[in-house]
């Protein structure tokens, strides 16, 4: 195996990604979509936009994946960014850099990657969009300009990608649930206290949906805790996907989830929540080859007080949802 050499620029590289504010944040939808969109686009079963740092690859966007980081030494995209273009291997096993790769010899390993690096904006290659498939692909000039075509939307968000104010500080903290991509309880509810402030400034609701899968116990004992990790983090890219850019998802607990909904009032959150229960419902969540039918219970509260206060009136009515049968929304009555 063949480890990457160090990009001439290494030292400028690295400082540039740590001033992007990108790593061990949560995923995000305007990522996700792109990386959906390879997936889709090629038929392959992963894609990936990674982030070269000093000592991992780290994934912004992760479709097919279970893991959130892997090691530089044995990175393929460490590779990628060397490359003006894309770096393409039809058959990992024939290429003396990658054939003892460990994610290449383990079982159903790699044995197709392209990936196309990232620049910001002066030039400095940050990461890489990349696929990845099971078995050997022939590639050609179409697939290039394609590749190349996502990889400059990935690339555009890329340059637009420092967070702003207060969300330093999570980034700084890495309040990131692993498995999932999403904020963690610590961060959720820090987030919580910064809107509630916010609203009594501007005089508006805050909205809180809780939510709890519904028999996940029966998920892990049927399938097995990795079954239960897909389902997880399946959820939380459905959860992503619904709620607006600027809401912020959290895991509150184990398969519990907290969404935070700035000037939301309670009618608006509602309707939230529904649209994230049928979603969630309506396709089943496949591993390995088995298809895992998946619902949630949720609770909504809205109004501009106590962060506890809030979240117990979101976690009554969850509860009153599991009561009344689970794969239903509640609203809360009353907030105290």
């Amino acid at each position: 195996m063949t480890a990457a050499p160090l990009p001439p620029d290494e030292r400028e590289r690295l400082e540039a990604l740590h001033r992007s504010d990108l790593l061990d944040t949560p995923a995000e939808e305007r990522f996700d979509r792109i990386t959906r969109l390879a997936r889709r686009l090629f038929d392959v079963p992963i894609a990936s936009i990674t982030l070269v740092d000093a000592d991992r690859g780290w994934y912004k966007s992760r479709q097919g994946l279970d893991v959130a980081e892997t090691p530089r030494a044995v990175s393929i995209c460490a590779h990628a960014i060397l490359s003006n273009g894309p770096l393409v291997v039809t058959d990992m096993l024939k290429d003396p850099r990658f054939a003892d790769n460990p994610f290449v010899t383990a079982e159903r390993g790699v044995r197709f990657y392209a990936g196309q690096a990232l620049a910001d904006a002066d030039g400095r290659k940050l990461g890489t969009l990349c696929i990845v498939d099971r078995r050997p692909r022939e590639w050609s000039a179409a697939d290039a300009t394609a590749l190349r075509d996502l990889a400059e939307l990935a690339q555009i968000e890329l340059r637009h990608s420092r967070v702003v104010g207060e969300r330093d500080t999570y980034r700084e903290k890495a309040l990131v649930d692993s498995l999932t991509g999403l904020w963690n309880r610590a961060a959720i509810l820090e987030l919580l206290v910064r809107e509630l402030a916010r609203a009594d400034r501007d005089g508006a609701d805050v909205a809180v949906v809780m939510g709890d899968l519904d028999h996940f116990k029966n998920v892990n004992d049927t399938y097995g805790h990795a079954a239960g990790d897909r389902v997880l983090a399946e959820t939380a890219q459905r959860l992503r996907t619904v709620v607006r850019a600027y809401d912020a998802v959290g895991r509150y607990g184990g398969e519990e989830f907290l969404i935070v909904l700035p000037k939301c009032d309670l009618e608006a959150a509602a309707r939230q929540a529904e649209r994230l229960r049928t979603d969630i419902a309506a396709v089943p969540i496949e591993f390995e080859g088995q298809q895992i039918a998946v619902t949630i219970s949720l609770g909504v509260a809205a109004g501009r007080c106590a962060v506890e206060e809030l979240v117990r009136a979101a976690d009554e009515a969850l509860y009153a949802a599991k009561r009344a049968g689970r794969n239903r929304v509640e609203i809360a009555t009353s907030v105290a």
